[in-house]
């Protein structure tokens, strides 16, 4: 059961591709959706941990709210913009993979910042990693109907992603629990993008069209439900496991692509893909050990 939690999560978080392509037809920008999203997302959040544990609302320390600056604003907001970005600018396979480089960069990260070791495994992740990339993107191909720029929001996206961990160990090291982190994170995120939209413009504008089933179904399918059963998923599975279930989101992704939005599927293409997807499996298997 451990697992179809994970994998519903996984191809939950694979339709944030197909969201973002029906936004984008109906005229609102990335930053409107994720207002939204992040508001009715903290909202839920707020509920579902109000009537389990309302302790876990409470912050130990005003200090503390640097963390979820860092979970909501630096990373959440940042790469769920640049990811929805890099789906209208490249496609929804190309947009997925570049997210699913994130581990890489966590591993860089550590590294780097907390001085771990670089080993022959990790190199070898590396080169997996930047050549499926180099793959998937259709570098090598030519006749690319997308840009440099495209690339690198998508890389920008993995970076971001890779972010949440980071500041996610340090509210974790401070003694918050993931109700907690989630919900703090979409709060901060809400009220972050509350100033870079006009709030009362967007719910007039969604209101006028008639899509808030399409608002609280991108919000409900893409965050909440993910969340949920994900969380739920771990308590059955080691998180390296649950990490490797959930990379069925960008095979999702990729797939849903070429189905109904006709995008290409080159051989070059696919093997891209498996190469990111089997970097990942190889790193959380060395984690694992």
């Amino acid at each position: 059961m451990s697992y179809i939690l994970v994998l519903i999560a996984g191809v939950s978080w694979g339709l944030i591709g197909v969201f973002t392509k029906a936004i984008d037809a109906l005229g609102f920008t990335e930053m409107q959706m994720l207002f939204v999203k992040g508001v009715l997302a903290a909202a839920v959040l707020f509920l579902i941990t109000f009537f389990k544990d309302r302790s876990q609302l409470k912050l130990k320390s005003w200090k503390d709210l640097r963390y979820f600056v860092g979970t909501g604003i630096i990373s959440f907001t940042f790469f769920s913009w640049a990811y929805m970005k890099a789906v209208n600018l490249t496609s929804l396979g190309v947009a997925a993979v570049l997210l699913y480089t994130a581990p890489t960069f966590v591993m860089l990260f550590s590294i780097l910042l907390v001085g771990e070791k670089m080993t022959k495994t990790k190199g070898i992740v590396l080169l997996m990693t930047f050549g499926g990339c180099i793959l998937v993107t259709g570098l090598l191909e030519g006749g690319a109907s997308f840009t440099w720029q495209g690339i690198a929001i998508g890389l920008a996206s993995g970076v971001g992603y890779a972010l949440y961990s980071i500041f996610g160990t340090y509210a974790i090291r401070a003694g918050y629990g993931s109700l907690t982190i989630s919900f703090y994170t979409f709060l901060t995120a809400a009220l972050t993008m509350a100033f870079l939209v006009e709030p009362r413009a967007v719910v007039s504008q969604i209101s006028e069209m008639g899509q808030w089933p399409l608002a609280i179904s991108f919000s409900l399918l893409t965050t909440v439900v993910p969340y949920l059963c994900y969380t739920k998923g771990l308590s059955g599975l080691p998180a390296s496991k649950a990490s490797v279930t959930a990379t069925i989101e960008p095979v999702v992704a990729a797939v849903l692509g070429i189905l109904v939005f006709q995008e290409s599927a080159s051989m070059g293409k696919l093997t891209g893909i498996v190469l990111v997807l089997a970097s990942v499996i190889v790193m959380s298997r060395t984690e694992q050990k």
